[in-house]
């Protein structure tokens, strides 16, 4: 009787210890991910923050043309980039492995299970509410056609495909009156600069929920790193 309960008591103690490993495997992945998140959110408040800043731009240059001659390659990017989005996709590998696996229970801890809960509803909302291209579609009909084939193409290749660095060196040679010339003709078109209000209030709306979801990250880390201990 005393070996098959000294038994009993191996066993247990060896599935506790495979569900612990289990879990602290788990608590490392979702760290990562979640540390990736920062960076990820980080970059996409930059971008709306440069954005905003390239509204501001086109804006001064519509109310005094001269000012083209001070920024034409910014002013050039602006109108194609602002129908850009600057919500990036988040990663929820690992969270969506332990929702659809039933795992989720493998995580001890209410506490981070609650977190991780609101922070990546957060985030399925927040995904969808800022994909809303509407604003930016009507701007980008409005203004299609305004840029040439060289500079767009221009603007494309000054894109970094590295997070780190939003622009690389601009390869064109920028002719100041086409810039002017571009303008005027942006701003001869109520239908498209009507929707400049609308794109900026977007960013400033997206700017704080970055900072929101930032601030959530850094909660969730201090969590795990708790658990983790």
């Amino acid at each position: 009787m005393v070996g098959i309960l000294l038994a009993l008591q191996v066993n247990n103690w060896n599935q506790d210890r495979k569900k612990i490993a289990i879990e602290q495997n788990y608590l490392e992945r979702l760290l990562i991910d979640i540390q990736k998140d920062i960076k990820t959110l980080s970059f996409s408040k930059e971008s709306s923050e440069s954005h905003i800043n390239q509204i501001n731009v086109l804006t001064n240059t519509i109310n005094n043309f001269d000012l083209s001659k001070y920024s034409p390659t910014q002013i050039l990017e602006s109108i194609e980039k602002l129908t850009w989005t600057a919500f990036l996709p988040i990663s929820r590998f690992v969270y969506d492995e332990l929702s659809s696996s039933g795992k989720m229970a493998l995580i001890e801890s209410e506490e981070l299970r609650a977190q991780l809960a609101v922070y990546y509803e957060e985030i399925e909302y927040w995904e969808k509410e800022l994909e809303s291209l509407e604003h930016r579609k009507q701007f980008a009909n409005e203004t299609a056609g305004l840029l040439n084939i060289e500079i767009l193409t221009a603007i494309q290749d000054s894109e970094s495909l590295f997070k780190t660095k939003s622009t690389q060196n601009w390869n064109l040679e920028v002719d100041i009156n086409e810039v002017k010339k571009i303008v005027k003709e942006l701003a001869s078109n109520p239908k498209a600069i009507k929707w400049l209000p609308q794109i900026y209030h977007y960013h400033i709306l997206a700017i704080k929920v970055m900072n929101q979801l930032i601030s959530q990250c850094e909660s969730l880390i201090k969590t795990i790193e708790l658990q983790l201990e």
